[in-house]
């Protein structure tokens, strides 16, 4: 007779655990935790051979190319309730989440909710005060080396992505795709469930409405906000800082949007005009309304300058230009390059290096609109500047700062810029770097 085998147990052991050294997070794999320390020291060992961008992972890389340089695209993923499209299968999904109120990734310290698993972790370090990355300029800390990235192109007043309609620039490359589909489209394409309310963004934010939730709380006093940049600006009422330093006074400011229109008093900008009396112009919207109020008896001050009817917000005279008869004619379009506003900005902190206080007051520098004191500051040197109506306001400002460039930078060094293809906004961006 055979000799029975007795049934062995297999006792499989658990994974050995694998600790980061800075923030103690555990992982079951030694090549895990290495490329999580990349988060740590910001090791970026993948490079782009397209554009030189550097990535903490391969697969950030890949997706980098695909959707950048759309690399290997093959098709689109097509979002079915605002046609938005996404070349990953995996960020469809995501955003779907965002129509759906679905934010399956929860804290479970303040139970806020994520559509992501990566903002969930981004949120998670705000609780264990993880924060190890430091603004140069204004100390404050950060989490995120994105984030960060980002907070130093607002110091800088840099905005990178440049709507072709109306040359308006944005910060990130979704501010840009948001602008384009929910103002020049008119596309509301987020619907909340609970009042019926259709939005063009910010969807994240209204649902807070409903729930009564504001998860940001000033630690100074008893004040709460429903977005966390509500909370950053509040703090500094506490604090005194002001991180936003005007780049032509140096003058600082609490908030980024005080810091623009303060920059208006240098360039003489008034981008909000009557179109009733077309020669009046403000600096801020609240002047344009008061202005309607007072002169014109009403409290609306967009116009249709198709058929005469007034209405009071931005989005319903958008709303109402689609269906206006006669068709309103296509707005003029803006080929890609810097801002107008960012353009008279830069200008005029290079007048004021290269020109002196009686000179720039004499031309009525701070008075009145930046391009005509350009023109008039050409004009007296004998030169002649470009006056014709043929060009659009962006072009014909660049096309004098041209004459100003060619006129003022040593021939030396326009030769180099010209050698190495610089564009006319690139030279001004160094000169007053």
């Amino acid at each position: 007779m055979g000799v029975a085998k007795k049934n062995k147990t297999v006792v499989r052991k658990s994974p050995r655990q694998h600790q980061c050294k800075y923030c103690y997070k555990v992982f079951p794999f030694p090549n895990v935790l290495k490329k999580h320390y990349r988060v740590h020291t910001g090791e970026r060992p993948y490079e782009c051979d397209l554009c030189g961008n550097r990535f903490t992972h391969q697969n950030t890389l890949k997706n980098h190319k695909l959707c950048i340089h759309n690399c290997g695209r093959e098709e689109d993923f097509t979002c079915g309730h605002c046609d938005k499209k996404f070349p990953i299968k995996e960020r469809l999904i995501e955003h779907v989440r965002i129509h759906t109120g679905y934010f399956p990734h929860r804290c479970d310290k303040c139970l806020k909710s994520f559509t992501r698993a990566s903002q969930l972790w981004q949120h998670a370090r705000s609780h264990n005060k993880q924060y190890t990355l430091e603004c140069a300029i204004c100390h404050q800390l950060f989490a995120c080396r994105s984030v960060l990235r980002g907070h130093m192109k607002r110091h800088m007043g840099q905005n990178d992505y440049v709507c072709e309609v109306c040359g308006k620039a944005f910060l990130r490359r979704d501010g840009l795709t948001k602008h384009l589909s929910s103002y020049h489209n008119n596309i509301r394409a987020f619907t909340c469930k609970i009042c019926n309310k259709q939005f063009k963004g910010h969807m994240i934010q209204h649902l807070r409405t409903h729930r009564h939730e504001k998860p940001y709380e000033c630690k100074s006093c008893d004040a709460r906000f429903v977005q966390r940049s509500q909370l950053t600006v509040h703090e500094r009422r506490h604090s005194g800082e002001k991180p936003y330093p005007c780049p032509v006074c140096k003058v600082s400011f609490a908030h980024s949007t005080a810091m623009k229109m303060h920059v208006r008093r240098h360039t003489g900008e008034k981008p909000f005009k009557c179109l009733v009396c077309t020669s009046t112009a403000f600096t801020q919207l609240p002047h344009l309304k008061k202005h309607m109020l007072t002169i014109h008896k009403t409290d609306k001050p967009y116009l249709c300058v198709k058929c005469n009817s007034y209405f009071k917000t931005k989005t319903q005279i958008i709303t109402h230009e689609e269906t206006c008869s006669p068709k309103q004619e296509s707005k003029e379009f803006i080929p890609p390059g810097m801002a107008l506003d960012r353009m008279r900005m830069l200008l005029a902190v290079l007048l004021i290096r290269i020109s002196t206080t009686e000179r720039l007051n004499a031309l009525g520098f701070g008075k009145r609109l930046i391009d005509l004191v350009l023109c008039d500051s050409i004009e007296n040197s004998g030169r002649n500047p470009y006056r014709g109506n043929d060009l659009s306001e962006n072009d014909l400002l660049k096309k004098n700062i041209e004459i100003l460039l060619d006129w003022t930078v040593p021939k030396i060094y326009m030769d180099r810029f010209r050698s190495e293809r610089r564009t006319t906004e690139e030279i001004l961006e160094e000169l007053t770097s």
